[in-house]
């Protein structure tokens, strides 16, 4: 029966126009070779699909070779930044650049053109890396670079940083308070004192530690009178609490003069001088430049008051 009607369809066919008739050979020979071509393609790589996965796996070991190398430019900076931390801004006697947003990660929707990515999580990673490097070559470049200006003007550096005490030692009567966090003496409540106050008789003459210039001279909340010096290189020095002001903004002074004297001016309980250290406008601990005109015994003393005050609070 079906011997018959293929018979008949054969019959049909060849009465057809020539044109249809290859027409329809075009048609047929087409979707051998199409469904040919998906068999093989299942089985067999194609020269073009070889080559693509021989580039995948050279791209991929680049890649891994980059990671490596974004690794050991990160170990190399590392220590860069030890030795200028730990040996080379101490000889020359200056603070830690402080560049917080060199450690804030950036934020996930820079890489979300990746996500869904067939390597989309090796992509965000390697950027990741690359991002961070970048970051702390910044930060190398810049505390070199302030390292260097540093050591270039070693002598007038020298003569501006604040490295000597505020008032005349023999005049004081004794450390009030401390740098760090404290209990306020007059509101009772907890909050970080800036710097160090010293309590001397008022009109106790007060000395510029630094060559500088001032920036400020006036009454401002809380310091009531103030003094305020910039000394370059990034230091400030803070001297508030005063009875006197002896100099005006814009004057020059230098290492030893007088400019002010001790009193009890704006937030204050008694006679003293509240001195203030600022190291890009950040505040440190003055006691560590005091070191620089101090006995170790006198340092030490200081340290005992340091760790009486915090148990007594």
């Amino acid at each position: 029966m079906h011997d018959v009607n293929n018979t008949n369809i054969i019959k049909s066919m060849r009465k057809w126009p020539r044109r249809y008739r290859i027409v329809l050979q075009l048609i047929i020979t087409l979707i051998i070779a199409a469904l040919s071509n998906v068999l093989i393609s299942i089985w067999f790589d194609t020269p073009k699909m070889t080559k693509i996965r021989h580039d995948n796996k050279r791209i991929m070991a680049e890649y891994a070779i980059l990671q490596e190398k974004i690794a050991s430019s990160e170990l190399t900076l590392a220590d860069i930044k030890h030795r200028d931390q730990y040996v080379y801004r101490p000889l020359l006697g200056i603070d830690t650049l402080d560049i917080p947003q060199v450690y804030s990660e950036y934020n996930d929707s820079k890489y979300a053109d990746f996500i869904g990515d067939e390597y989309g999580d090796i992509i965000t990673v390697g950027w990741k890396n690359l991002d961070r490097l970048t970051r702390h070559v910044y930060y190398a470049s810049l505390s070199l670079d302030d390292t260097q200006d540093m050591a270039e003007n070693r002598e007038e550096f020298s003569t501006v940083i604040p490295a000597i005490w505020p008032i005349d030692r023999t005049k004081l009567k004794y450390v009030s308070s401390l740098y760090g966090m404290r209990k306020h003496p007059k509101y009772g409540y907890w909050r970080m004192h800036e710097g160090v106050d010293l309590s001397a008789p008022k009109g106790t003459p007060v000395y510029a530690t630094g060559n500088a210039v001032v920036t400020k001279s006036g009454w401002m909340p809380g310091y009531g009178q103030l003094i305020e010096l910039n000394h370059g290189f990034g230091y400030k020095t803070r001297y508030g609490h005063l009875s006197k002001r002896h100099v005006n903004v814009g004057d020059s002074v230098t290492r030893g003069q007088v400019i002010g004297d001790v009193g009890s001016t704006g937030v204050s309980s008694g006679s003293h001088l509240h001195y203030e250290v600022r190291f890009r406008d950040k505040t440190i601990n003055p006691i560590h430049y005091f070191n620089k005109d101090i006995s170790p015994e006198s340092y030490l003393e200081l340290m005992r008051q340091l760790e009486e005050s915090t148990k007594t609070d």
